[in-house]
């Protein structure tokens, strides 16, 4: 009974050790890796074309196979803000506008297409807003049925008078980067359509108390705006530039000015 046990054994065993040597083995497939097991080599990386390669070494025999391609990730999307200062031009038109305080913000949902390592097509969607600060704290921004106009409050000592307007926005900006994409320069535009506005004094009454006061409407602003967009990165910052084309007000209700905003881009 123990030889007959035992020649069992040694008969399992043979035909484990046969079945070892020439049945392949399962490899784990692993980014860039060599693994060897019974004298045999498997390595998997990726060539410049982009595909995963299996190169397999049996009995001294190269073998190569491509395992799949890669896919072609030359789409990306993802949120972004831009904050920025905005100002007039020509200066002269309208009361000073104070930078600071003159703020331009937007959030947007961007996507970048990339047909090229050099050249990117940005597009955006998003909402942004206007706020146009005077130095003189004084002029409050009235509207009138013939347009709108700057006249001296006299309820109060002024402390803050500004105007303001929103838009939905669609942007799109071609852009070249240099090998590395530390540096990036690009060149395009966009278009907006209004979807709020408003103006905005506070003073300081008699009593010396705060108090705010609202003109709810859109202030004369445009409903469209279209422009010309810059922008230049360099490593993971980038500054942008707007210009609108089109006038800030509408034609005969207000000063005859175009917006523009500076900033930087926050990805």
């Amino acid at each position: 009974m123990k030889n007959q046990l035992l020649l069992l054994l040694l008969f399992v065993f043979s035909i484990s050790t046969s079945f070892a040597q020439n049945k392949p083995d399962t490899v784990i497939y692993t980014k860039d890796k060599v693994i060897n097991v019974f004298g045999n080599s498997w390595r998997y990386y990726k060539n410049d074309d982009n595909k995963w390669i299996l190169e397999v070494e049996e009995d001294d025999e190269v073998k190569i196979k491509e395992r799949y391609k890669s896919r072609n990730r030359n789409f990306r999307a993802d949120f972004n803000t831009e904050l920025g200062i905005n100002l007039v031009n020509p200066t002269g038109e309208m009361p000073d506008v104070k930078p600071w305080g003159s703020w331009y913000y937007a959030i947007n949902f961007e996507g970048t297409y990339k047909p090229s390592r050099n050249f990117h097509l940005l597009s955006s969607i998003g909402v942004s807003w206007y706020n146009f600060k005077l130095e003189d704290r004084s002029l409050i921004a009235v509207k009138n049925p013939d347009g709108i106009a700057w006249e001296e409050f006299e309820g109060g000592i002024g402390t803050k008078s500004k105007i303001s307007a929103s838009y939905a926005n669609f942007t799109l900006v071609p852009t070249l980067l240099t090998n590395n994409h530390k540096l990036r320069l690009g060149l395009g535009g966009y278009a907006g359509f209004r979807i709020g506005g408003r103006g905005k004094f506070v003073y300081d009454d008699e009593n010396g108390n705060k108090q705010k006061q609202f003109e709810k409407s859109n202030m004369y602003i445009e409903n469209f705006r279209y422009g010309a967009r810059g922008e230049v990165g360099v490593g993971d910052i980038t500054l942008f530039f707007n210009y609108d084309l089109n006038n800030l007000f509408q034609e005969n209700l207000g000063p005859e000015v175009n917006a523009m905003s500076f900033g930087i881009t926050i990805r």
